[in-house]
């Protein structure tokens, strides 16, 4: 009895059936095709395949992949990183012709001799270097500040201790030590071409800026009066007024030092004393 349920279910998927189609009008038959159940179901099943491969081609060869949940970060991370170094480099060739003109402005107002012996580009560079060293109403602001504490500032706060735990600014190996005397009065760490510098605690960006001889720099300012300052960096992203975290990446290494090997120059203050970063981070 099954064994006929069965033969007589195979037989009624594989009966076909007949689908006109007819003109209203003349009720003449247009078109017709013949299907069963198994026929329809298999041509369903291709169809489904073919739509699902066709999707996912679509996904692979498009933009669209960048939406997938696994290739978010980095795509949008790769982006990010890309568009800063673009909007850098516009930066930079909007300020050098916007020097150029000026430099023309100059000259023909005689306020630059027309027989001198400069050449253009040497006058672009005179004017984009003391355009640079200009400081900021911040930077003016925290040098005041800061000559105005230190004047009275009679102790020093060298052996302070603290409950703070720094993070590592950089991985890499220290190049120059701390030295005072010499006024050099932080730490030379040689790393890694584009190198992340990474915050060493949370706190607010004091300033961040493009200085002539140290590159880019940025100072955050943390609690228990400690400030630390990057410099040497090829690109920094945050602006005064940002807040960061313990870790979270703020600028990339440039070319610091004289062999032109990628390095970042750390220094740590506290109560406007400079202090040895290595006696707070274990940086090696």
């Amino acid at each position: 009895m099954k064994k006929d349920n069965k033969l007589s279910f195979f037989k009624r998927i594989r009966v076909k059936y007949k689908l006109s189609v007819l003109n209203e009008g003349t009720l003449e038959e247009v078109y017709h095709f013949r299907l069963s159940v198994l026929s329809f179901f298999v041509l369903s099943m291709v169809i489904l395949l073919l739509a699902m491969a066709l999707f996912s081609l679509l996904i692979w060869v498009t933009p669209l992949r960048k939406l997938l949940p696994e290739n978010v970060d980095v795509a949008l991370r790769k982006e990010v990183v890309e568009d800063a170094i673009k909007i850098d480099s516009l930066t930079q060739e909007v300020e050098m012709r916007q020097v150029y003109l000026n430099t023309i402005k100059e000259v023909v107002m005689g306020n630059i001799p027309i027989d001198t012996t400069m050449t253009s580009d040497s006058l672009m560079a005179q004017k984009r270097e003391e355009v640079l060293m200009e400081k900021t109403a911040e930077e003016k602001e925290f040098c005041k500040n800061f000559e105005d504490e230190e004047r009275y500032n009679l102790t020093n706060t060298a052996n302070a201790s603290t409950d703070m735990v720094f993070f590592r600014p950089v991985n890499g190996i220290i190049t120059t030590k701390f030295s005072p005397v010499q006024n050099h009065f932080g730490i030379d760490i040689s790393t890694q071409p584009q190198a992340t510098i990474s915050a060493v605690y949370k706190g607010v960006v004091l300033s961040s800026g493009y200085d002539p001889q140290d590159g880019y720099f940025i100072q955050i300012l943390h609690k228990q009066d400690f400030i630390s300052v990057y410099k040497g960096a090829s690109m920094v992203f945050k602006k005064t007024g940002d807040v960061v975290n313990t870790g979270e990446v703020i600028a990339i290494v440039g070319h610091g030092d004289k062999k032109d090997k990628p390095s970042l120059h750390f220094e740590l203050w506290n109560g406007m004393q400079p202090q040895d970063p290595s006696n707070y981070i274990v940086l090696e």
